[in-house]
């Protein structure tokens, strides 16, 4: 019985930190915001435990910061943080993505292809972050490295809101988005791995760049 109750009270923990990090890269919490606690753990019907481990763990991910005497607060947008992120999404990418070329099918293309196209469909822009992972997901599958993918799903979910930043809000980033993409897929098509690993570094390199930029300018 009580290893019955530990396990619901960990799913349930699982579930708000699903909930609130949904809400963080949906822009509903922004940057900055505090999470009252207490109005969230009525609005899901949820004791306070559950509610602070699951902000606990939002804070392991760099989702939230927790501040003495004043709780959970959405984490800010940091330069720096964007920084590590994508040199950490460099270095794991272009591992996967050498390893999985060789092996990728053209079941695995069809499926490339139908993201892409999704990616500028009618709601492509609201789903932008999905399909983003979505399409780097299928790309990289083939390389059966499930504990790198796990890895590399955590940085990409800490990436999204930085995305709406440079894709996800703004046309032009969602077209050079869809370009790059296309021209990955088609490297990965004609089993080009020096090609497709270079567009893959400048893919990322500029999306960090233009994200870095973009927060020096805020911040300034």
């Amino acid at each position: 019985m009580a290893d019955d109750a530990i396990i619901q009270k960990r799913t349930m923990a699982e579930e708000v930190a699903a909930v609130l990090r949904g809400r963080i890269l949906g822009g509903r919490l922004v940057a900055g915001e505090p999470i009252r606690q207490e109005h969230v753990a009525k609005e899901l019907g949820v004791s306070r435990i559950p509610l602070r481990e699951a902000l606990s763990q939002l804070a392991a991910e760099g989702f939230v910061t927790l501040v003495a005497h004043k709780g959970a607060v959405v984490a800010p947008l940091s330069a720096q943080e964007v920084e590590e992120l994508f040199e950490l999404r460099q270095v794991l990418e272009d591992g996967l993505l050498t390893r999985a070329i060789p092996r990728l099918t053209t079941a695995d293309f069809a499926l490339l292809d139908r993201l892409i196209d999704d990616s500028m469909g009618p709601d492509g822009l609201k789903r932008w972050g999905e399909l983003n992972w979505q399409l780097h997901e299928a790309m990289y599958q083939p390389a059966d490295r499930p504990v790198t993918m796990k890895l590399l799903r955590r940085i990409h979910d800490n990436i999204d809101r930085y995305l709406r930043l440079e894709i996800a809000l703004t046309q032009a980033g969602r077209a050079r988005g869809y370009r790059e993409h296309r021209a990955l897929v088609d490297a990965c098509r004609a089993r080009d791995i020096p090609g497709a690993r270079e567009l893959l570094a400048r893919h990322i390199g500029t999306t960090a760049t233009n994200l870095i930029d973009r927060l020096k300018a805020q911040g300034a």
